[in-house]
């Protein structure tokens, strides 16, 4: 009896083993039948919910004019930005850093106007916090969200005592964080201040940092410097050049890449800058033909042991950085803003000031330059001009009807024309 029982336990347990049975395949069938039931309660839910947002739009009217559709819109980003700015001071670091990101993907993702107007203070308050307490990459996100916030508040606010109350948060900076802390202490000293002590002291430090090694810490200096001399005075353009010089040209033969078109376009715009208040420039320059044998050095460089990427990218832009220098052309670059509007660089200052904006504000520069006044301004591009009236619902679909009927005339026409060829 023993065995037989053995014999039918092994027959089970080749069976469980071989997948088969009914058993196994009632059990697949009752999985799919629960799957599609929970499919079947899913869509019906999401239908249901839909359904519910349809009648609470009716209800406050959205969907004849569109006016309404805005409005809801602009109370969404107001409840966005008070929310995040209210977990932005919560004490855990993980969500400070979650809702710093997400504010400052707000402030780049559109105008926000009177919704930020109302929490200025708020904002001001987070960001200070976040500089003292925070570590790391909540420190650069800080510090990049203070950029956006100035960018779009403007002259809401009082830009030099943020700035004052900034700067010693922003100069604490160690490690990898330093040098884009930095970076952005540059674009608010830029942005915010006309004090000849600011910018002289922000200069200081960028020039003991142009010949240093790390590549972050020497691009962060030598950009930097670019951009505040383009609000720089005649006397501190001329001090600063001459203090400058020697080290940007000695980073023409660093190792990075970056380094070096950063080096190159420093040059450029020194050597701008410079024929502007000397026309003689170029014959004061210590070594003035060693440093052209360089540039053209770099425009022809087809070394192996260098990328093919970097060996074009260099190549490119040392041969602009050359004729800039030798044969002083002026640069002419065309920045389209809108479909009828563009912004047109005529000089490096220009150009510098364009970049700083663009690297601060990513993929929202084309929005900025249209509609955020305070950005056009910098540029010179005055008031955003006036925008047309956006098209109505009911608009939209009297046009469909009518692009319908048309369509359906012209089918028969051509119908018509097919049958008198057959006949003929």
């Amino acid at each position: 009896m023993g065995k037989k029982n053995g014999k039918v336990d092994d027959e089970i347990v080749v069976k469980e083993r071989r997948g088969g049975g009914k058993e196994n395949r009632t059990k697949k069938g009752r999985r799919e039948i629960e799957y599609s039931d929970y499919e079947d309660d899913l869509s019906s839910f999401v239908s249901n919910l839909s359904y519910q947002n349809n009648l609470e739009r009716e209800s406050i009217g959205e969907g004849s004019t569109g006016e309404s559709g805005i409005e809801d819109n602009d109370h969404s980003v107001d409840l966005q930005l008070e929310t995040a700015l209210e977990a932005a001071a919560l004490k855990n670091t993980v969500v400070r850093g979650k809702n710093l990101q997400i504010l400052g993907d707000l402030f780049k993702s559109r105008v926000l106007g009177e919704a930020l107007q109302k929490r200025t203070a708020e904002v001001t308050e987070v960001i200070l916090k976040s500089l003292k307490n925070g570590k790391g990459t909540e420190r650069v996100k800080t510090a990049q969200l203070a950029v956006l916030f100035v960018l779009q508040a403007g002259e809401e606010v009082n830009l030099e005592e943020l700035y004052a109350d900034l700067k010693p948060l922003l100069l604490t900076g160690t490690g990898a964080e330093r040098a884009q802390l930095l970076q952005q202490l540059s674009v608010l000293c830029f942005l915010c201040t006309d004090s000849l002590d600011d910018r002289k002291e922000v200069l200081l430090l960028m020039r003991e940092l142009v010949n240093r090694e790390d590549r972050d810490l020497a691009i962060a200096a030598m950009s930097a410097i670019s951009l505040i001399l383009t609000v720089a005075s005649p006397t501190e353009r001329r001090n600063t050049i001459e203090m400058i010089l020697p080290a940007v040209i000695a980073q023409l033969k660093h190792s990075s890449v970056d380094v070096r078109i950063e080096a190159g376009e420093t040059l450029a715009h020194l050597f701008e800058m410079g024929r502007d208040y000397d026309p003689d420039f170029d014959e004061n320059v210590n070594e003035f033909d060693s440093v052209v044998e360089d540039l053209e050095a770099l425009s022809r460089d087809s070394a192996k042991f260098r990328a093919k990427r970097d060996r074009k990218q260099q190549r490119a832009s040392f041969r602009e950085i050359l004729g800039c220098i030798i044969e002083q052309e002026g640069i002419s670059e065309t920045v389209r803003v809108s479909v009828q509007e563009s912004l047109t660089l005529t000089s490096w200052a220009e150009k510098v000031q364009y970049c700083a904006l663009k690297e601060a504000l990513g993929v929202a520069t084309s929005l900025h330059l249209q509609q955020n006044v305070f950005v056009r301004e910098i540029l010179g591009l005055g008031p955003p001009p006036l925008r047309a009236e956006p098209i109505n619902k009911a608009d939209k679909h009297e046009l469909k009807k009518l692009n319908a009927a048309c369509h359906k005339a012209r089918q028969k026409n051509m119908l018509r024309q097919r049958d008198k060829r057959m006949v003929l």
